[in-house]
């Protein structure tokens, strides 16, 4: 008899997920956007999704911060370059932990540079939805550096210093939907 696992695959709820950014301006308040399209898989090998694959693709051309000027501005080759890297996209190379809490190794793609980033992701629970689907959901946060991905433009200001911080804090609040059952 074949030995069951608890493989299943799920995908990343558009609508009931969000991929935002911050970054300082003038060294004083944080500039904040999103990404809102944004599409992924993952597929869990184990209860709590330890040992998963991920694999999410956000769209550059989507970000959006609330001012036309600035989106334009990050859009541009100065920033992501979107007509060039339509693109951002991660994938997981591990996913270990105890089910709160997964350590994610994977690699980040943007701008066309790839690296190797760790995130820590709590796992926040599984819950059916009101039309029966069956969701889970994560929260996570990580910082990373503009320069490491090409994206060096900036201003000193008068004060002394940079018109934008190098650090970008990314935050993700992720909701998936099962689409197959475990094995």
């Amino acid at each position: 008899m074949a030995e069951t696992t608890e493989r299943s695959v799920w995908v990343i709820d558009p609508v009931h997920s969000k991929f935002r950014f911050e970054a300082r301006y003038l060294l004083l308040t944080s500039i904040s956007g999103w990404f809102p399209e944004a599409e992924g898989t993952v597929v869990a090998h184990q209860p709590g999704f330890v040992d998963s694959s991920i694999d999410v693709t956000l769209y550059t051309h989507a970000i959006s911060t609330g001012n036309e000027t600035r989106d334009t501005h990050l859009r541009s080759p100065d920033f992501l370059d979107v007509i060039n890297f339509p693109t951002i996209r991660f994938q997981s190379v591990s996913a270990l932990g105890n089910g709160e809490h997964i350590e994610v190794e994977g690699l980040l793609t943007i701008k066309g540079i790839t690296k190797s980033v760790q995130i820590t992701v709590t796992f926040v629970g599984i819950s059916p939805d009101p039309m029966g689907n069956i969701k889970a959901g994560f929260q996570f946060s990580t910082v990373l550096s503009r320069r490491d991905f090409d994206m060096t433009w900036n201003k000193p200001i008068d004060t002394g210093g940079a018109l934008l911080d190098d650090a970008v804090t990314v935050y993700g609040d992720i909701q998936l939907m099962r689409i197959t059952q475990p094995e």
